[in-house]
């Protein structure tokens, strides 16, 4: 198990700031020009950097006035706040130049020391990045609606497997039907296992617009803290996430903060769970009576399941599936960019939703339209921000936007 309880019950006493400084420290490197000097301005992260064609930002000139010795100037100057962190640079970058993580770490500076936040920046007025600020807060213990949990899936506190919801019950407050993504998940997931999937009543943000969109490491932490602990409570051993963010966050982020974390804990994307299951011969796909959904389809490909997972073979999962499906009289077409070369939805963790990012969006929505009637993807903040630009276009009023697991209910049969 995770040798972290002794660590955490620390905190959780006198919540000083050596402690925060231990976290801290595994994640922030104040030295910014350190963490750019292998730069030798190829602009390369220019060239494909995909905000840079619908606004004046060029990661190259920014990279070169912090080794220049202006960074002070770069912070106060609150540019890097429009940044996508898209990584779609670092994809690039023939020195492996991490600029998105340079970015997630001057926010952390411009919160700290310049005094400057994303006020103003985050849609839907910030409500939902409050709503993880108010959960990071060690005295507070959410109480979770679990309504949503379909009458055939039994649940449990405490197993195997756990289903980490994340923010989706929040968001079907404003959008509609983003609650089917987590009833698919939980209905694929019950009639595989044998034991009932844990889902929390407690459960924690995983964090990650918090780390990445507004930069609040201290808040980061907290949640991450937090969520080992109900981990621990719950026995559990897998962790199941339906969100591309929210798989990111686990898969790669919580192991910088605890030491074993990837040894105790098998973070899996339900689509990973599914191509395992398919391939052991669990799961198999069925044509049913009726498709209710359109049979040409293509898949978007979210920035945190391509650029910031290529060391993962999800995306090729996903494929593997999707073309296996054209033996059920589905057609499976490919966009012009896809897989590491996915365009960004424009919104990085709900910051920057305005009319560049719509620009962003409006030429993925027409790669889409231009192969299939159906875009799926795995990712909910994307679907919230193309079907919000799709209904202010009439020429992609035919064309459907759904979360993989809503298709994939339909079409799985298990095999006990």
């Amino acid at each position: 198990m995770l040798k972290i309880t002794q660590i955490q019950n620390k905190m959780d006493k006198d919540s000083n700031k050596k402690n925060l400084d231990y976290y801290l420290n595994r994640i922030y490197n104040s030295n910014l020009r350190n963490l750019l000097n292998k730069c030798y301005q190829c602009v390369r992260c220019s060239g494909v950097c995909q905000l840079s064609k619908v606004q004046k930002f060029t990661p190259s000139r920014i990279i070169q006035k912090i080794l220049e010795g202006f960074e002070k100037k770069v912070l106060e100057s609150g540019v890097l706040w429009d940044c996508l962190m898209c990584n779609s640079c670092l994809q690039n970058c023939p020195e492996d130049i991490n600029f998105a993580d340079v970015v997630r770490i001057a926010k952390w500076k411009m919160l700290t020391e310049y005094n400057q936040d994303s006020e103003g920046l985050v849609a839907h007025k910030g409500v939902y990045t409050s709503i993880a600020e108010i959960m990071s807060n060690l005295d507070v213990s959410p109480k979770r609606n679990l309504d949503w949990i379909p009458e055939e899936c039994e649940i449990s506190d405490k197993g195997d497997v756990l289903y980490h919801v994340g923010c989706l019950p929040f968001f079907t407050f404003e959008f509609d039907n983003l609650e089917r993504i987590s009833k698919s998940t939980l209905e694929i997931l019950s009639e595989c296992e044998e034991d009932p999937i844990v889902v929390l009543e407690n459960e924690y943000c995983c964090g990650h617009d918090l780390y990445w969109g507004q930069g609040n490491l201290e808040a980061f932490i907290n949640l991450a803290i937090k969520n080992i602990r109900n981990f621990e409570n719950s026995h559990i051993s897998t962790i199941i996430v339906s969100c591309a963010e929210g798989y990111r966050t686990f898969k790669i982020d919580y192991p910088k903060l605890f030491d074993n974390f990837s040894e105790t804990y098998d973070v899996k994307h339900i689509i990973e769970y599914i191509y395992e299951k398919w391939k052991e011969g669990i799961i198999s796909f069925i044509k049913p009576e009726k498709m209710d959904f359109p049979k040409k389809i293509t898949f978007h490909d979210p920035c945190r399941l391509s650029r910031f997972l290529s060391n993962t073979n999800i995306m090729d999962q996903i494929r593997a599936i999707l073309n296996h499906l054209t033996e059920i009289g589905l057609e499976f077409y490919e966009m012009k960019h896809n897989k590491e070369n996915s365009l960004c939805c424009g919104v990085s963790s709900w910051t920057n939703c305005n009319e560049r990012s719509k620009a962003l969006r409006y030429k993925r929505l027409s790669e889409a339209n231009n192969v299939a009637s159906l875009m799926l993807t795995s990712c909910p903040k994307c679907i919230i921000h193309f079907r919000c630009l799709k209904d202010d276009y009439e020429e992609f009023s035919s064309l459907e936007i759904m979360d993989i697991t809503e298709m994939l209910v339909n079409l799985i049969k298990i095999n006990k």
